[in-house]
């Protein structure tokens, strides 16, 4: 049996024929980003010291030679503000009504980056992290916590330059530097750590280039920021600071967007993300955000792409599903994504290069409905579990019009082992004329990385 080399996105095969389908109302897409809503506030002065210029020593763009600090005012001008609520109840921030949060999956506790619009660019200025650590903050537990979160320059995993440390009369720290990311390059930022019960939180604050007018809501939020020790947690470990913002503008790319509603009523955006740079990332998640004629905003979904790693210049497709349908005064939407560079994922990710497919096709079955079904085989070193195939269908446009992942029947495949798919479409948002096949799993087995 004759098996090709598992598809990433460009081999596109044909559909064999094809049915009439339900055509969707159409958004005029924007090609800005825009992001989510979230939080409440820690009672203390929280002086964000807003480093800007720093970066020109460290081969940045940023042009001068002494840090510029601004102390946020003691009530905090967040009057329009919104209020976000992590879903654990761990805390909670006041932030600008047009700010989007991004959950990044994260084993030791609760992650979200939160991005707005400047110009034209998609920008994550702000990232909270809060950690149960299980024992109470005493003095010596929060140092250790902060130095385990951003240790000395000589043990940090990315490049950094501390600038200044400060020690709040609450306990809490204060740090300002510039850390060197492989992708991004250096980033000036300011980071709080403060200890709450068995909590520790890490607020890090991005002000490169940042206008003095985005420094003053950025000193506004901060100041709104509220730790829950009540939450239900899961107990963690504090983890170096190593899953920074990765991603705007230029960074992750779309491809093929495309909004539709199904028969059932529910409003889709599909398309496919693509990463654009040469490092891999993981985690990326995608939001999309409809606004009416004035710009307000009527509805939010957000996802996780289904490759568990996005590989360099590697599309990976979504599908956000408004189940309420689209809201009658839509004209519009705006996708934003995020992610961070693969770290974690990557220990266990068993990519589309270890599999092929063979047999493969695209027919309509007797009630009407599109599937695709094939072969494929493990063809790599190792035991395949957990493994999905992601089928993405395309229009004559280059549109995607329908995407669905779906695993295997059998839980694992060892080396040289083949099983048979077959991926059942309900819907469609325009005419199937091609479709894409990416598989991907978790590598079996113990210490893979």
């Amino acid at each position: 049996m004759g098996y090709r080399a598992s598809a990433s996105g460009t081999d596109r095969r044909s559909v064999w024929q094809y049915a009439p389908i339900l055509r969707g109302f159409v958004l005029q897409p924007d090609d800005d980003h825009r992001p989510p809503r979230l939080a409440e506030p820690l009672r203390r002065a929280l002086a964000l010291a807003l480093l800007t210029a720093l970066l020109a020593a460290c081969g940045g763009s940023v042009q001068s030679n002494d840090p510029v600090f601004v102390v946020a005012s003691p009530v905090p001008p967040d009057s329009g503000f919104v209020t976000y609520r992590h879903p654990s109840g761990a805390f909670t921030l006041r932030i600008p009504p047009d700010w989007i949060a991004g959950e990044l999956p994260d084993p030791n506790g609760v992650r979200v980056q939160f991005t707005s619009l400047e110009g034209e660019t998609a920008v994550t200025r702000l990232s909270v992290y809060v950690v149960n650590t299980g024992a109470p903050m005493t003095p010596e537990t929060f140092a250790q916590a902060a130095n385990a979160y951003q240790p000395p320059q000589d043990l940090a995993a990315y490049g950094w330059q501390e600038l200044e440390r400060a020690d709040q009369r609450d306990g809490s720290r204060r740090l300002v530097g510039v850390r060197t990311y492989p992708t991004l390059g250096p980033r000036a930022l300011n980071i709080f750590l403060q200890g709450n019960g068995s909590f520790f939180s890490a607020l890090e604050v991005d002000v490169t280039d940042a206008s003095q007018a985005v420094l003053d809501t950025l000193a506004a939020v901060i100041n709104t920021y509220r730790v829950n020790p009540n939450a239900e947690l899961i107990t963690g470990v504090v983890q170096q600071a190593v899953a920074g913002v990765t991603s705007f503008t230029g960074v992750i790319g779309f491809n093929g967007y495309h909004a539709w509603t199904d028969p059932d009523g529910v409003f889709h955006l599909t398309g496919e993300a693509v990463n654009t740079t040469s490092t891999p990332l993981e985690a990326v998640r995608i939001s999309g955000v409809l606004y009416d004629a004035q710009g307000r905003r009527l509805a939010e979904q957000s996802d996780i792409l289904p490759l568990d790693v996005l590989g360099p210049g590697q599309g990976a497709p979504y599908d956000l599903r408004f189940e309420g349908g689209r809201p009658p005064a839509a004209v519009r939407y705006e996708l934003n994504i995020a992610g961070r560079q693969a770290d974690l994922a990557l220990r266990s990710f068993y990519g589309p290069e270890n599999f092929a497919i063979a047999n493969d096709r695209a027919d309509y079955n007797a009630q009407g409905r599109l599937v695709v079904r094939g072969e494929l085989a493990n063809i790599g070193p190792g035991i395949a579990e957990a493994v999905k195939i992601i089928v993405t269908i395309w229009d004559d446009q280059g549109h995607v019009v329908a995407t669905e992942t779906l695993f295997v029947a059998k839980p694992q495949l060892v080396p040289q082992e083949a099983v048979a798919f077959e991926v059942p479409f309900y819907a469609l948002g325009g005419p199937a004329v091609t479709y894409t096949l990416t598989v991907a799993a978790t590598a079996g087995g113990a210490g893979v990385g």
